[in-house]
């Protein structure tokens, strides 16, 4: 048994993390529904992991792009004098370019940004969160082999294990998906009975395996 007593989420971390969590969620509803799509990109990500190191590549990129760009300034120079000839200037043109954007690979990548449609839905959800005082709530979320019961001590909603369809994770939070689209959002610091480190392996074999 998983049991959460449920605490203001007054924490500063969940503004960050809550959108990461919804971003997973988007990401895993649309492998769903575009498979196809994302066995592409899967490949892809695969093929340049097992590629050269960043280091290696952003070298290679930098060497490529002063060879391109060199090559684009003898050709050009040549191609603009009289009698102009357009293959060469079309060519030291597009080495060029060629050579700035090799530059430009060779820039540090900054992480994938979270798409601004979850940051939206991340600061209504904590705002719904926030909203409430919870300590004056006594409000209980138990998760065991009859479902997620939750209770603030006056009434009670049961869910199966059946309709719960999903689970993510950060650092500081889990998001559970349940009956369609509705998700609960628990702090691991609110977990006063059972293991943390057990709890997302729990809930993802019920949902793996139909609740059972």
């Amino acid at each position: 048994m998983f049991l959460f007593q449920i605490s203001n989420y007054d924490d500063p971390a969940l503004d960050t993390e809550t959108p990461k969590l919804l971003h997973q969620r988007l990401e895993e509803h649309s492998r769903r529904t575009v498979p196809w799509m994302w066995k592409v990109t899967d490949r892809l990500n695969a093929h340049a992991a097992n590629g050269p190191g960043r280091e290696t590549r952003r070298t290679r990129y930098r060497v490529y792009g002063v060879f391109l760009l060199a090559l684009g300034v003898f050709a050009l120079i040549p191609g603009l004098m009289e009698p102009r000839m357009p293959a060469l200037i079309g060519a030291g043109t597009l080495a060029i370019v060629s050579g700035v954007l090799e530059f430009c690979f060779a820039r540090k990548r900054k992480p994938r940004a979270v798409p601004k449609a979850c940051q939206k839905e991340a600061e209504e959800l904590l705002s719904g969160r926030r909203a409430v005082d919870w300590s004056k709530t006594q409000m209980k979320v138990c998760f065991d082999e009859n479902g997620m019961t939750a209770s603030d001590g006056k009434k009670q909603e049961v869910v199966p294990n059946d309709k719960i369809t999903g689970i993510f994770e950060t650092d500081h939070l889990w998001l559970v998906v349940y009956d369609g689209e509705k998700a609960l959002l628990l702090q691991k610091k609110d977990l006063i009975e059972g293991a943390a480190e057990e709890f997302f392996s729990y809930l993802l074999h019920k949902i793996e395996h139909g609740g059972t």
